[in-house]
C-alpha cells in the first residue's frame, strides 16, 4: 500500500458528488484533499484556498466539511508530509467554538471531531516543525471540554520552547482559555505577571502584558503597568527590530496568496514588523478602557520613527470605528502623519479618517494642504498612496474620488467643494463625485453649472451607472436654489430620485404636478411612493398618496407595508380599513422589528394616542441596536409621555461600544450613524423629562 494509499483509504468510496458546499456539489474535494500534501507549495496553497473558500466558506460548516475532517487528522498526524501547518489551521477553524452551547447540527459534529482528536494535539504541540506547534495551539480552544487541561499544560511547554514566535502564541493562547473560564485562576495570573517582570524576551513580555490586562478584574485592581511602560518597551521593541518573514517566493492567483502576499508587502523595509501584532493586542487589551487606549496610541503617534506611526493608525482605525470617545487630539495627530512625507503612513492615515464624518474636523487642515499639495492630480490607484490625489482612476471602472477627498466632504468642510467641482467637471466623472456634494446641502449651490450639465450629458438608460440619479440627489440636497433644473428634470426620465428632488426643489411648482400625477398612477410602487409623498408636499393632496398606501398594503411584500406605513406616518391620517390593518402589524411577531415600528409609528401620528407605539418603542429598542436612532427620534417626538423611555437612553448614553459595532463585520457608516444615534438619544432624553449627558 502506497503513502497516499494509507494516508486516504476510503476517500473515493464516499459520495462527494451528492454533497454540496457553498458553490455547489462537493465532487471536487478528494482532489483538494490529495492536493493539501503535493510537493509543490503552489498547489497546496491553491487547495487549501479552495477549500476555504467552498467547503469551509466563512467559517460554514456542510455534510463534505464534516466528511473532510477524518482525512485531514491524517495529514496532520503525518510528520512526513509537507502542508500541515494550513492543515491545522484549516482544522482549528472548522472545530471553532467560542460557545458549545450554542453549537448544534453540523456545526457541533465538527467540533466534536476536532476535540476527539486533542491527545494528538497534545503530541503536536512538541512536533519538530515550530510552525505545527504554533498552529496547535489555535486548535485548543475549540477542545471546549479540554480547555482546563490545556490551560495547565501551557506554563510548562513555554519553559521548553525554544521558537520566540511559538512561545508568543503559548501566552496568547493561555490567556484565550483563561478567558473562558469563569474564574482566573491566581497561578496563571501570576504566571503572566513573572513574565512581564522578568522575560528577557521584550515582545514576550508585552504578549503577557497585553494577556494580563484583557483579563477579568476587579474594578479598584491596580493596573499591571503603566501605559507609559508599555511605551517604553515598545520603543525598544522599534529599536532592536523583529525577526522577519522571507517571502514564499510563489504565486498562486488565490485570496490566500493574495493575504500572504499583502502581509509580504507589509513586511517590506520595514526593521520591526512583529511590532504591529505586539501594537495591536496591546490596544485591543484594554477593552472599555479608551482613555488608556488613546493614551498608548498618541504616545506612538508622537514618536519619531514611521514605524510606530504606521502600527498605531492601525488600532487607531480599529477604536475610533469601534468605541466611542474623545478623539480630537487623537484625530489631529493622525492629520499629522498625512503631512509627515511618509507615503506608507500617509495612506494609512487618510484610511483612518475616510468614514468619520465630523469627527474628521481635527484633521482638516492637514487633508487640505495635502490636497493641495496634488495640484489636482488623477493619477492610476497603483500611485495612489505615495500622493493622494483628488480622483483616482480604475482600470476597469469609473474613477472614483480619493478617500482623502471623500474625508475631507464627509466632514462637510467648504474647502472640499472647489476639489468636488474640479471632479464633477473631468471625463468620466467618477462614480461617487454626485453623492459626496450631497453632505453640503445648500451650501452647495455655487456648484449648480456643474450639476446643470452633468444632468443633461450624463447618461440616463445604463442601469448600472447611477451617477445621474447622484446629480440628481444632490440637485434635492441643494433645494430651492436648484430651481432652475426643474425643466431638465421634468424633461427627462423619470426616476425615484427626481420624484424627491422634484418636492425639494419646487414645493409650490404646478408644472410639476403631471408628471407626479402620472408616476403615482404608475404600477411599480417603487415609483408610485416617491411620487404619491411628492404629491402630497407640492399641493397638499392626500388622495393619491392614500391610494398608493392601500397599493402596498394589498401587496405581499413586508417592504411594500413599510413603505405604506411611513407614507401614511407622514400625511398623518388614514382610512378605517388602513388605520385596521396598521394595528395588525404593530402586533406582528417581527424579528428585527422594522415593520412593527413603521406601523406604530404611523399609529402615533394618525391617531395621536401614544398607549400602542410605547410597547413597541421599548421592544424594538432592546431586540434590534439598528432601530434605534429611529426610536430615538419617535421618543423625542412623544415627549414627556415616553418619560420611561430615560433609563435606555441614559444606558446608551454611558454604553462605551458604539451600538453597531460586530465583531464580525464592518459598515463604512459605522462611525457616523452611531455619532447621529448619541445626538437624536441627548435629545430625546431632554424631551422626555430626562438629562442629557
Amino acid at each position: 500500500m502506497t503513502v497516499e494509499d494509507d494516508l486516504f483509504a476510503g476517500l473515493d468510496e464516499i459520495r462527494w458528488g451528492r454533497m454540496r458546499h457553498a458553490y455547489g456539489s462537493a465532487a471536487e474535494v478528494p482532489g483538494l484533499l490529495r492536493d493539501l500534501v503535493d510537493p509543490d507549495p503552489a498547489v497546496r496553497e491553491s487547495a487549501l484556498d479552495g477549500i476555504y473558500g467552498a467547503v469551509h466558506h466563512q467559517g460554514d460548516v456542510y455534510p463534505c466539511t464534516v466528511a473532510a475532517i477524518p482525512f485531514l487528522l491524517r495529514i496532520a498526524e503525518r510528520p512526513d508530509l509537507p502542508g500541515r501547518p494550513g492543515v491545522v489551521e484549516l482544522l482549528a477553524g472548522m472545530g471553532s467554538a467560542e460557545d458549545p452551547t450554542e453549537l448544534s447540527g453540523l456545526y457541533r459534529k465538527a467540533n466534536e471531531a476536532v476535540e476527539a482528536a486533542y491527545p494528538l494535539w497534545e503530541r503536536l504541540l512538541e512536533d519538530a516543525d515550530p510552525r505545527v506547534r504554533g498552529a496547535v495551539l489555535e486548535v485548543l480552544p475549540a477542545c471546549t471540554r479540554r480547555r482546563r487541561a490545556a490551560l495547565t499544560r501551557l506554563p510548562g511547554r513555554l519553559a521548553e520552547e525554544t521558537d520566540e514566535e511559538v512561545r508568543r502564541a503559548i501566552v496568547r493562547t493561555a490567556g484565550t482559555l483563561a478567558r473562558f473560564e469563569e474564574g482566573v485562576d491566581p497561578a496563571l495570573r501570576e504566571w503572566l505577571l513573572g513574565i512581564v517582570a522578568a522575560e528577557p524576551d521584550l515582545p514576550l513580555r508585552l504578549v503577557a502584558l497585553a494577556e494580563l490586562t484583557s483579563l477579568p478584574g476587579t474594578p479598584d485592581e491596580p493596573p499591571v503597568a503603566e501605559v507609559d511602560d508599555a511605551l517604553e518597551m515598545l520603543s525598544a521593541v522599534y529599536g532592536s527590530g523583529t525577526a522577519v518573514t522571507a517571502p514564499a517566493g510563489f504565486e498562486t492567483g488565490t485570496l490566500i496568496g493574495a493575504v500572504r502576499r499583502l502581509r509580504e508587502q507589509g513586511d517590506e523595509g520595514r526593521r520591526a514588523p512583529g511590532a504591529n501584532a505586539l501594537v495591536r493586542g496591546l490596544s485591543a487589551s484594554f477593552g472599555d478602557r479608551v482613555d488608556e487606549r488613546v493614551r498608548l496610541l498618541t504616545g506612538l503617534l508622537r514618536s519619531q520613527d514611521w514605524e510606530p506611526h504606521l502600527d498605531a493608525l492601525t488600532s487607531a482605525g480599529n477604536l475610533v470605528d469601534g468605541w466611542r470617545g474623545d478623539y480630537r487630539e487623537l484625530i489631529g495627530l493622525v492629520g499629522e502623519r498625512i503631512g509627515d512625507g511618509h507615503p506608507r503612513t500617509r495612506a494609512r492615515a487618510v484610511g483612518v479618517l475616510e468614514h468619520l464624518g465630523d469627527l474628521t474636523a481635527p484633521a482638516a487642515d492637514a487633508l487640505v494642504a495635502a490636497l493641495e499639495s496634488t495640484s489636482r492630480r488623477a493619477l492610476p490607484h497603483t500611485e495612489a498612496d505615495a500622493h493622494l490625489p483628488w480622483v483616482i482612476e480604475w482600470s476597469r471602472e469609473l474613477p472614483t474620488v480619493s478617500p482623502a477627498l471623500r474625508a475631507l466632504s464627509g466632514a462637510g468642510d467648504p474647502r472640499a467643494l472647489p476639489m468636488l467641482a474640479w471632479a464633477l467637471d473631468r471625463e468620466p466623472m467618477p462614480s461617487d463625485a454626485g453623492e459626496l456634494v450631497i453632505r453640503f446641502g445648500p451650501r452647495a449651490a455655487p456648484l449648480m453649472p456643474l450639476l446643470l450639465r452633468r444632468l443633461r450629458d450624463l447618461p440616463a438608460d445604463d442601469p448600472h451607472d447611477h451617477r445621474r440619479d447622484s446629480v440628481v440627489r444632490a440637485l434635492a440636497a441643494i433645494g430651492p436654489a436648484a430651481a432652475e433644473a426643474l425643466p431638465d428634470l421634468l424633461g427627462g426620465p423619470i426616476t425615484p430620485a427626481v420624484l424627491v428632488a422634484l418636492a425639494a426643489i419646487a414645493p409650490d411648482a404646478g408644472e410639476c404636478l403631471p408628471v407626479l400625477r402620472r408616476a403615482a398612477a404608475a404600477a411599480d410602487l417603487g415609483l408610485a411612493v416617491p411620487a404619491a409623498r411628492a404629491l402630497w408636499q407640492v399641493d397638499g393632496s392626500t388622495d393619491a398618496a392614500l391610494a398608493v398606501a392601500g397599493r402596498c398594503l394589498d401587496d405581499d411584500s413586508e417592504y411594500a407595508w413599510r413603505d405604506a406605513a411611513g407614507l401614511l406616518a407622514e400625511l398623518g391620517q388614514a382610512t378605517k380599513s388602513q388605520a385596521t390593518r396598521l394595528r395588525r402589524l404593530a402586533r406582528r411577531k417581527d424579528p428585527y422589528g422594522w415593520l412593527v415600528l413603521s406601523a406604530a409609528h404611523a399609529l402615533w401620528r394618525i391617531t395621536g394616542d401614544p398607549a400602542p407605539a410605547l410597547p413597541v418603542l421599548e421592544r424594538v429598542w432592546t431586540t434590534n441596536v439598528h432601530t434605534r436612532r429611529k426610536v430615538a427620534v419617535l421618543w423625542a417626538e412623544l415627549g414627556p409621555v415616553a418619560a420611561d423611555s430615560a433609563p435606555l437612553l441614559t444606558a446608551e448614553l454611558g454604553r462605551v461600544r458604539r451600538h453597531n459595532a460586530r465583531e464580525d463585520g464592518y459598515s463604512t457608516a459605522q462611525v457616523t450613524e452611531d455619532e447621529r444615534l448619541l445626538d437624536h438619544c441627548r435629545a430625546a432624553l431632554t424631551a422626555v423629562g430626562g438629562h442629557a449627558r
